[in-house]
């Protein structure tokens, strides 16, 4: 296993260890680290998990139990060593598996809080993959896709429990619509502009599983650079936790 980086996210104080030649966390993680609020005790879990960036940041926030699950040897390894390095083996544990077998491992409607930043980008003639295939398969619906991702979360979550979920604008549409076929919906949205004049790039919910209808508030939209290139102070306090 190579490291070559030891991060951390915003203020959490948890040491992410990453090889950038393969994988390593984004804007996206840190944004719905700083979003997504997770039961303060009970069970958590970070689907698609990478390098386990979101799921061990989020120790810092709450002391219930916290499950990784991904398909990924090499990422999973990585999140195993950031899980020791941080003397959190008591609190977090490693699923190292496809999330369609995660019933092996977590009981159906037990789990309080998910998180998950999947694959963006659907599969067809006009995708253009990577060379690097640990960042494809991270980046692109090879060995999963949205219907299994959310299918998945409302198996794992309780009535009424929350998801928290990073994914692309373009494919909202889609999103909500699989989403609503699931039982699952939408709590919270905000969209993300890297400035005031451009199209939105990202999106974060925070979606509940519920046979209610749920009523939704679209939050105001997080811009990360003002008009002379700089961060933002609400995206500074949420990137460098200042």
């Amino acid at each position: 296993m190579s490291i070559n980086s030891q991060d951390i996210i915003s203020n959490s104080g948890i040491i992410i260890n990453q090889d950038k030649k393969l994988y390593s966390f984004n804007l996206d993680t840190i944004l719905l680290y700083n979003f997504a609020k997770p039961v303060k005790k009970g069970k958590v879990v970070d689907l698609c998990a990478g390098n386990g960036a979101i799921g061990l940041s989020l120790a810092a926030k709450t002391k219930a139990q916290i499950y990784l699950v991904e398909i990924q040897k090499e990422l999973a390894d990585l999140a195993q060593q950031s899980i020791v390095d941080n003397h959190l083996t008591e609190q977090i544990h490693l699923i190292n598996d496809d999330l369609k077998n995660v019933q092996q491992y977590l009981n159906h409607d037990t789990i309080d809080t998910i998180v998950c930043n999947p694959p963006y980008f659907k599969l067809d003639e006009q995708t253009s993959i990577k060379e690097n295939q640990v960042l494809a398969i991270a980046r692109h619906e090879l060995k999963t896709n949205l219907t299994d991702i959310l299918s998945t979360i409302k198996m794992l979550l309780k009535e009424n429990s929350h998801a928290f979920i990073v994914y692309r604008p373009e494919r909202l549409s889609e999103l909500l619509s699989v989403m609503t076929s699931q039982r699952l919906q939408p709590k919270r949205m905000r969209f993300v502009r890297s400035t005031a004049t451009k199209d939105a790039n990202l999106v974060l919910l925070d979606v509940t599983k519920t046979v209610k209808t749920a009523s939704l508030k679209v939050e105001p939209d997080l811009v990360i650079y003002d008009q002379n290139h700089q961060l933002t102070k609400e995206a500074s306090k949420i990137i460098n936790g200042k």
